[in-house]
């Protein structure tokens, strides 16, 4: 079987492992990050210190995880279904704003969105929206 690629317009539903209403819950359309776009955000993502003025100090690379979180989702999510505005307690639509990167245009999610979505809730989605990226077994095996 010939190699596949990754399907980057694909969507998949996803309900967060958070949610407690389990007959009518939130469901998040997530995508996934091209190659590109992912290998730029891991880029910026990286902050590199050289050694001090001392030869003994090693120098440090640390990732910046929070922001690097946030960019995913942004990009990675597509939709929601019944996700409730803490204010009004009604379903909030799903807006998108567009976002220029290196000339290319993106639709992505809205700032407003992505600041009610919560620390754990944009850790779990960023894991989901970035896993996908990464072979299964079963793919590698057709490699």
């Amino acid at each position: 079987m010939a190699l596949t690629g990754i399907n980057i317009y694909e969507t998949k539903r996803f309900v967060s492992k958070l949610e407690k209403d389990k007959e009518n819950p939130t469901v998040f359309h997530l995508g996934l990050l091209d190659p590109i776009l992912r290998a730029e955000f891991e880029d910026e993502s990286l902050i590199f210190e050289k050694s001090s003025s001392n030869p003994n100090d090693p120098a440090k690379a640390t990732i910046a995880r929070s922001g690097f979180n946030i960019k995913a989702v942004r990009f990675g999510l597509k939709g929601m279904d019944n996700f409730l505005d803490p204010r009004t307690k009604e379903p909030m639509p799903f807006e998108t704003v567009s976002v220029s990167i290196k000339g290319k245009n993106y639709n992505v999610a809205s700032e407003q969105i992505i600041k009610m979505l919560g620390k754990k809730l944009i850790e779990e989605l960023a894991e989901e929206i970035l896993s996908e990226n990464i072979f299964s077994e079963e793919e590698e095996k057709n490699s």
